[in-house]
């Protein structure tokens, strides 16, 4: 099972959604940028714990997590690259 967000007008910051539907508290997460300047992305939990960071750098290049395990209910991404960054999207992978 997988699920996405991207960062455009049409999607949601909260990864709540996509959360939900994990079996188990744990998933590997891949950011691909779309287009545009680098952007670096920041999974950060309610609790305000950073779960994962992506530098994403070349188009169409996939940049994995590796398995994230215990993760929170909520989670939102982060650009922490400046306001001029490219479009991304991150999947979310559940491991069962």
């Amino acid at each position: 099972m997988a699920n996405f967000i991207e960062n455009s007008d049409r999607a949601p910051e909260y990864l709540e959604s996509n959360l939900k539907t994990l079996i188990t508290p744990a998933a590997n997460f891949v950011g691909r940028l779309l287009t545009g300047p680098a952007a670096t992305v920041q999974m950060v939990g309610d609790d305000a714990v950073v779960y994962g960071t992506f530098t994403l750098d070349t188009v169409g290049e996939n940049v994995e997590s590796g398995l994230i395990t215990a993760l929170p209910a909520r989670m939102r991404y982060s650009v922490t690259s400046g306001p001029n960054s490219g479009r991304f999207t991150i999947t979310v992978v559940s491991k069962a």
